[in-house]
C-alpha cells in the first residue's frame, strides 16, 4: 500500500497539538496547585502573625487591670482601656494593625428602640424621613413580612428587584447597605454597628450620645468635654451639674430610661487586628470581643475572615 505523506504529517500534527495542550494543562494544574499552597502557607502565617499582635495587645490591658489597687480603680481602668494600647496601635505596621473599639461607641443596630434610631437619623439630617429609615430597618430585621407603616418588605424589594429582607438581625454593618434608605452606608457605617452593647458613656461621639433619649445635645458635649479632661463619668448623674437646667431636667425626667440604654463601663471592649504576609499579600482580620473579670480581659467570641 502507498504511504501517504500528507496523512502522516497531519497525525503528527495532531499528535503534537494533543500532546502540547496536555502538557499546557498539566502545567497550569500543577501552578494552580502551587498557588493554591502558597496562599495557604502565607494565611496561615498572617493568621499567626495576627495571634501573636492580639496576645501582646490582651497583655497590655490586663498590665492596666492589674495596676488598679482597688475594684473601683480597675472600673475606671477599663473605661480607658483604649489608652493601654496607645503604643501599639500607634506603632502599626503593614504587617500587624491592631486597634481597640467599646462596645457601645456605635449604636447596636439590632437592638436599638425606635426612639434613639429616630432621633440619630435626625441628627444625620434625615428630617422628617427618619420615621421611614426606622420602620424598613424594622422591617429587615424582624421575623414576619408585614410591612410597617412607612417600611419595607419582601413585596417592596421584589418589585425593585432587590434582595428581600433576611427577616433576622443583621449579621454585619455591611448588610445594612441592603436595607432601602440605606444604601449610602458610608453615612451610617460610623455610629452604627452590629455588635452587642449598652451605648457606652466612656467612649461614644456626640451625635450618638445626643440620640440617647433624656440626652440634649448640650448634654452630650458635657460628657464628651469631661471625658477627655477628668476622665469619663461613673454615672450619668454626675454630669446634671455641668449643664443647663432644661438639659438637667431632662436627664432626671427619663432617667430610668438612660440608665437601661447606656452604662458608664463599656459592657465589653473589640479587639481587631489586621495582619498580612507575602507579596502579594495573603490578609487575615481577627477580631475578640473581651469583657472584664475582676482585673482581667476575658475573650468570650472570636472572628476570623480572610
Amino acid at each position: 500500500m502507498t504511504e501517504r505523506p500528507g496523512f502522516t504529517m497531519i497525525t503528527t500534527l495532531w499528535v503534537m497539538t494533543v500532546a502540547g495542550v496536555m502538557a499546557t494543562a498539566a502545567a497550569l494544574a500543577g501552578r494552580t496547585t502551587v498557588n493554591a499552597t502558597r496562599n495557604r502557607v502565607l494565611l496561615e502565617r498572617a493568621f499567626w502573625l495576627a495571634a501573636g499582635c492580639a496576645a501582646r495587645a490582651q497583655a497590655a490591658m490586663d498590665a492596666a487591670l492589674r495596676a488598679s489597687p482597688t475594684y473601683e480603680d480597675a472600673a475606671a481602668a477599663w473605661r480607658v482601656l483604649d489608652r493601654a494600647l496607645r503604643p501599639l496601635t500607634a506603632a502599626a505596621t503593614p504587617e500587624c494593625a491592631v486597634s481597640l473599639e467599646a462596645a457601645g461607641t456605635r449604636i447596636d443596630v439590632n437592638a436599638a428602640p425606635d426612639e434613639l434610631l429616630d432621633n440619630l437619623f435626625r441628627s444625620l439630617g434625615a428630617g422628617g424621613g427618619a420615621p421611614a429609615l426606622v420602620d424598613a430597618l424594622a422591617d429587615w430585621r424582624d421575623s414576619d413580612d408585614v410591612a410597617r407603616p412607612l417600611g419595607a418588605e419582601r413585596e417592596w424589594y421584589e418589585a425593585a428587584r432587590r434582595d428581600p429582607p433576611r427577616n433576622r438581625p443583621l449579621a454585619d454593618i455591611r448588610e445594612l447597605a441592603r436595607v432601602r434608605g440605606f444604601e449610602n452606608l458610608a453615612l451610617f457605617d460610623s455610629v452604627l454597628a452590629t455588635e452587642p452593647g449598652r451605648v457606652s458613656l466612656a467612649t461614644a461621639p456626640v451625635t450618638v450620645l445626643a440620640a440617647v433619649p433624656g440626652f440634649t445635645r448640650e448634654t452630650a458635649e458635657r460628657i464628651v468635654e469631661r471625658r477627655e479632661g477628668a476622665g469619663p463619668p461613673a454615672d450619668v448623674m454626675a454630669v446634671v451639674g455641668f449643664v443647663s437646667a432644661p438639659s438637667a431636667g431632662a436627664i432626671v425626667a427619663r432617667y430610668p430610661e438612660i440608665v437601661r440604654l447606656t452604662t458608664p463601663d463599656p459592657d465589653a471592649w473589640i479587639l481587631t487586628v489586621r495582619a498580612r504576609a507575602g507579596s502579594p499579600a495573603a490578609e487575615v482580620r481577627l477580631e475578640r470581643r473581651l469583657v472584664r473579670a475582676g482585673r482581667r480581659a476575658v475573650v468570650v467570641a472570636t472572628r476570623s475572615a480572610l
